[in-house]
């Protein structure tokens, strides 16, 4: 006997895509008639782990909003090095930048884990934001807080060093990343010595080392590719 598969209904993929689009942060509150038309303009992608959704030299003819999962943004030079920028999660907007433009994609955006976005091309993106100037303004805000963020990275490679970038860095990550978990903040993201090298501009055999010796300080464990924290304030207070 055949067995017959049911495909999701136009309503149910309307409903889902209202409640991911409600989640988006610029999309917050917006009046109901342009929630149905990001619903019609936009549509839905899956990625894979460590799958590449932009990459430098790429028309910039889309705008993503993250829906599930978490991504990386990175610049990559010419011999393949990588300096990651930040690390977004759900309900966040990327590529936006380089299509307001309209020029060629700058920046590499890779999936950490398996991801769900909202695609809109730039077309319908930038007559959506002549329509409704609230949004625009909202990344506009984005944007700029995301530049606050490059200049407070900046002034840590050059002035605090590589153990106090580490130090911070982890902290930051409990804020936005983290859950309680038996006295202690377990980061509930699998990042490798690598990823979290690219973060702070050094390298692999540096944030393992640095690992090692905060865990001998009883800072931290690690198990698994994941990372607990157990005692924050001496982690704030290295210099």
């Amino acid at each position: 006997m055949t067995q017959t598969i049911k495909k999701p209904s136009i309503e149910h993929i309307h409903e889902s895509k209202h409640w991911y689009l409600k989640n988006i942060k610029v999309f917050a509150d917006l009046p109901e008639e342009d929630k149905k038309e990001l619903r019609e303009i936009s549509h839905m992608t899956s990625y894979r782990k460590h799958e590449s959704i932009c990459f430098p030299g790429q028309p910039a003819d889309t705008v993503y909003f993250l829906k599930q999962g978490r991504v990386k943004i990175a610049r990559v030079n010419e011999d393949g090095q990588e300096a990651t920028i930040c690390l977004l999660e759900p309900g966040e907007i990327f590529g936006e930048v380089e299509a307001m433009e309209g020029v060629l994609r700058e920046t590499l955006v890779q999936a950490l884990e398996p991801v769900l976005v909202c695609e809109i091309t730039r077309e319908n993106f930038l007559r959506f934001l002549d329509r409704c100037p609230v949004v625009g303004i909202r990344i506009l805000k984005k944007i700029g807080g995301r530049l606050r963020d490059i200049e407070a990275k900046f002034g840590d490679l050059v002035f605090h060093s590589a153990p106090a970038r580490l130090a911070k860095l982890l902290l930051q990550l409990s804020e936005t990343m983290g859950d309680q978990d038996q006295g202690g903040i377990r980061l509930n993201i699998r990042l490798t010595h690598q990823n979290l090298a690219n973060l702070i501009g050094t390298s692999r055999e540096t944030v393992s080392a640095l690992l090692s010796q905060f865990q001998r300080q009883g800072f931290l464990i690690q198990d698994r590719r994941q990372i607990c924290l157990l005692k924050t304030d001496e982690l704030a207070n290295i210099q």
